[in-house]
């Protein structure tokens, strides 16, 4: 397995926010990495829901996004690919790499049937995204998408985790041959790579495959005996005290060095997982930088 030789994560949007950011109810994620051969990658991992919040962001880290290696949509909701065409006009055209589902229709239908669009936002699609440069890649396999670094393809579920909390009587449909069915989101993917040094490293958007079902994957994919290091949305919001502690009894098993929820997670689940881990847990917020390879004392909550 090859190594990433060094990782750096920038929260580019995301619920929280320090001074000089913009929040929003969005996610996307900058990692620099300098990859298995030795070379200087940036890949970016979903696009937010707010443009101008996600390219305020940038300019106030004086981030320059026209080198990116790769654009990686991690599912097909709006609040992480509603700058798909911005980001690639930005860079000049890249490879935009997902699962062929991402790109269908998806809708939240309530109790009483009403519905409204959940999916990729009209003119973020893959025939706009063509015509500004993306070369657009779609799998339901892992892809090395640069050298070390990898997407998780399809997580196969094996628990009782669920995609996402849902009122009583809600649905989540995608469109799919001209058939509405339920959603399950298997379009959901993360990032995974072996952190020389350091160990197994997973960045997910929002973790709608459940999050032991990610952990899990990547180790039987990597060969890993452990995970070290998370970032990114669990879907815990919303969950009751059960599902809560069925999904944190699982997660005790893994060995973190550094664990840090964000967005989807919700107060009460990150408050937990921050007593659980206490000595990994680092909070995450817009325009946060985090190395993994810093030592726990130079984490500043």
């Amino acid at each position: 397995m090859d190594s990433i030789k060094s990782l750096k994560f920038t929260t580019l949007a995301e619920n929280l926010v320090m001074a000089g950011g913009l929040g929003q109810w969005g996610f996307s994620l900058l990692l620099e990495v300098e990859d298995a051969r030795g070379r200087a990658r940036n890949v970016m991992m979903d696009t937010a829901t707010i443009p101008e919040g996600l390219f305020h962001n940038i300019e106030h880290m004086e981030l320059d996004i026209s080198d990116l290696d790769c654009l990686v949509l991690s599912h097909n909701h709006f609040d992480h690919t509603s700058a798909n065409i911005q980001v690639v006009e930005a860079t000049g055209g890249v490879k935009v790499y997902a699962h062929p589902g991402v790109f269908d229709p998806h809708i939240l239908k309530s109790a009483s049937g009403k519905t409204r669009d959940i999916g990729v936002p009209e003119g973020q699609g893959i025939a706009e995204l063509e015509a500004v440069g993306a070369e657009v890649i779609l799998s339901r396999e892992p892809v090395e998408i640069v050298p070390g670094l990898w997407t998780t393809g399809e997580v196969p579920r094996k628990t009782l985790e669920t995609p996402m909390e849902l009122r009583e009587g809600a649905q989540i449909l995608t469109e799919i041959d001209g058939d509405w069915r339920s959603d399950n989101l298997t379009d959901d993917q993360s990032l995974w790579m072996d952190l020389n040094g350091f160990g197994a490293v997973v960045a997910s958007g929002c973790a709608h495959a459940g999050i032991v079902n990610i952990l899990n994957h990547v180790k039987g994919l990597g060969g890993f005996d452990d995970i070290e290091c998370y970032v990114g949305g669990t879907h815990l919001s919303g969950r009751n005290d059960d599902y809560l502690d069925s999904v944190l009894a699982e997660l005790r098993g893994f060995g973190f060095k550094l664990f840090s929820p964000c967005h989807c997670t919700g107060f009460k689940a990150t408050s937990r997982l921050w007593k659980t881990f206490p000595d990994a847990f680092v909070l995450n917020y817009c325009c946060r930088e985090i190395d993994p390879l810093d030592p726990p004392e130079n984490r500043v909550m």
